[in-house]
């Protein structure tokens, strides 16, 4: 019987005792608690039924075990907690549970769905020879917003969403700079196969406002453009291919092999297919056109990528090849078509991207080429330092010098208006997100013996 009243002693202590005020009290019940339980295992002869507290004492100092008599003696003359006690616990922890709520409600944002808020900033700064005015400017800021719609545990069949707005430097025809904001990606993706295993094929739908799936500089991340200014023919009224585009996009990819001891994962062939609006972008860049026709436009790409290990010497090998076509114009009278072959070896330390475009619009041949050769000296792009768990914040501080072929040829057939830019830059990561460009373009163009060289330098950080 007294051992049952110990156990239901022992779990009332701590379930409901919290106060500093009998702290010390109650640890020694609990000490005597457990203590008294082995010496009524060790003491045979003792009946705790029927004897007294002075018979129990007794009893114990007959036994082998001396701390048990002394933590007993001390314990007996402890007063049991009291019900003013026990309201007070009770009452400190309702104080601490409202507090609790009210500092969750009060600093922390809550969305129906998980969310993932990301941003970029460019500063920068130009100075173009011969120029009237060069100086400092906001060039853009972005803001992305994704998540998970629906998130598939077992198998990964998740439906996410991203949308992001940009606020480009220039956007007025006059030049000036008003900020307004422009919705630039919006779009849900489904993946219609499983998506947990990395050593199984993927294959994802997107529908909405999207980058197109062609050639290699225009689908780059902001953290993988070595250079301030993209290529001359992804940029907006020329080949056009940066601008999004609304429609369906289809992504899949075959025979990855995946590095379990760096956790990479590379497919044999990835390829993409969409059926688009192809109304593009106007001379500002801005993408959200509503269709001008009732044609649609197609494009796709495909890639073969070396499936190696991480440490292969040959890890960051690639081929791939674009193909797009379609209608623009409010009657869709002009034809458009654009090719592109692109060849990439993104390793560390050494790499280069090298990429060839053509253009057709209504018998107009346009090209352009662009080769870009770089070196790496850090840690930003090593993945076996991404992976090490550290105690502080990690600056992965890396150099990347680097220099660029850029020729642009709007229409091949007349000679004498070719462009070309030779960049000559430096990267430099001195954070994860962040990092400090410097460009200059050496400029050269056939038809214009001016020089317009131009030096540009743009700090870019993100969260």
């Amino acid at each position: 019987m007294e051992l049952i009243l110990i156990f239901k002693g022992s779990a009332f202590l701590f379930s409901n005792c919290y106060s500093k005020s009998s702290t010390t009290k109650i640890m020694s019940k609990i000490k005597f608690s457990v203590l008294l339980i082995g010496g009524l295992l060790i003491g045979n002869n003792l009946q705790a039924a029927q004897i007294n507290d002075k018979d129990r004492l007794t009893a114990i100092q007959q036994s082998d075990s001396a701390e048990v008599v002394a933590v007993e003696e001390k314990t007996i003359k402890e007063e049991p907690i009291t019900r003013e006690e026990l309201e007070g616990v009770r009452g400190e922890v309702a104080t601490l549970q409202e507090l609790w709520q009210r500092t969750l409600e009060n600093n922390t944002a809550r969305t129906q769905r998980s969310l993932i808020f990301t941003g970029i900033a460019q500063l920068r700064y130009t100075q173009v020879e011969n120029a009237t005015k060069y100086g400092f400017d906001l060039n853009a800021l972005v803001l992305n917003f994704q998540g998970s719609l629906k998130r598939d545990y077992e198998e990964g069949r998740n439906i996410n969403y991203l949308f992001s707005f940009s606020s480009p430097s220039g956007a007025n025809a006059d030049g000036t700079t008003d900020f307004r904001v422009s919705p630039l990606d919006a779009y849900i993706t489904a993946f219609l196969l499983p998506s947990l295993n990395p050593e199984e094929a993927l294959l994802s739908i997107s529908f909405g406002k999207q980058k197109k799936p062609f050639g290699l500089e225009a689908l780059a991340g902001e953290d993988k453009k070595p250079t301030i200014k993209l290529a001359q023919s992804a940029r907006a009224g020329l080949l056009d291919l940066d601008a999004r585009d609304l429609g369906i996009v289809i992504k899949g990819d075959l025979l990855p092999q995946f590095d379990p001891g760096f956790r990479y994962r590379v497919p044999a062939i990835e390829y993409s297919v969409g059926l688009l609006n192809g109304r593009g972008s106007d001379a500002f860049g801005y993408t959200n056109l509503t269709d001008d026709n009732k044609q649609k436009d197609i494009v796709g790409r495909i890639v073969l990528n070396a499936p190696v290990d991480y440490s292969s010497i040959f890890r960051g090998l690639s081929l791939g090849g674009s193909y797009y076509t379609g209608k623009s114009g409010a009657l869709g009278t002009v034809d458009k078509k654009r090719s592109g072959f692109d060849l990439s070896y993104v390793n560390t330390p050494v790499g280069f991207t090298f990429e060839s475009v053509d253009g057709e619009d209504n018998a107009v041949k346009k090209s352009g080429r662009t080769l870009t050769i770089f070196y790496n000296q850090g840690e930003q792009f090593v993945a076996g330092y991404k992976s090490q768990d550290r105690y502080d914040d990690w600056y992965p501080t890396t150099f990347q010098p680097f220099v660029r072929f850029d020729r642009w040829d709007p229409d091949t057939s007349i000679s004498g208006n070719r462009k070309d830019i030779t960049t000559i830059g430096l990267n430099w990561f001195f954070a994860q997100t962040t990092k400090l460009q410097i460009n200059y373009n050496i400029i050269t163009e056939e038809s214009n013996g001016v020089a317009n060289n131009e030096f540009l330098a743009q700090l870019q950080y993100t969260f």
